[in-house]
């Protein structure tokens, strides 16, 4: 790989990453339709079950907003490579309305999300999401904290 090459990738990586810090920014401002301007009108979406395209991830987002108002996501780490961004987050939300049957009580829910997307032309064309979905589920009363801590 030449020279030239090497730093046109690493341009490239830094633009992705760039993409992706004002992506999380309009998520943070809670602008849904802004949001959805990052997305390829043929994105992927996996999730831990399965895959979906453009209208599924727009309603499966936007039930998720709707649920936790307010929610944000801190980037505590980035790393990008060729056309691949990997994002450690911290999501907060408060938790003020019912979520799978919890019963809201104002606390601020906290738990690590790992996002990888691939981007093309500017644009999210896929994307793999973990949550920390364990922790999220103690928080809300869901699951025994002692599970928690049986895993750890």
């Amino acid at each position: 790989m030449t020279v030239a090459a090497v730093e046109r990738d690493i341009d490239v990586a830094e633009q992705n990453k760039d993409t992706i810090r004002r992506y999380v920014e309009t998520w943070n401002r809670g602008d849904l339709e802004g949001v959805f301007q990052f997305w390829s009108p043929n994105i992927v979406h996996h999730t831990r079950t399965s895959s979906h395209g453009y209208e599924v991830t727009k309603q499966i987002v936007a039930g998720f907003t709707l649920t936790f108002p307010g929610m944000r996501f801190t980037i505590d780490d980035m790393v990008a490579e060729g056309d691949k961004v990997v994002s450690r987050m911290t999501w907060r939300a408060p938790h003020t309305l019912s979520y799978m049957g919890s019963v809201p009580d104002g606390k601020e829910i906290v738990c690590t999300v790992v996002g990888i997307a691939r981007l093309q032309d500017g644009k999210i064309v896929e994307h793999w999401g973990v949550t920390d979905e364990l922790a999220m589920m103690a928080q809300l009363g869901l699951l025994p904290r002692e599970y928690l801590g049986a895993m750890a």
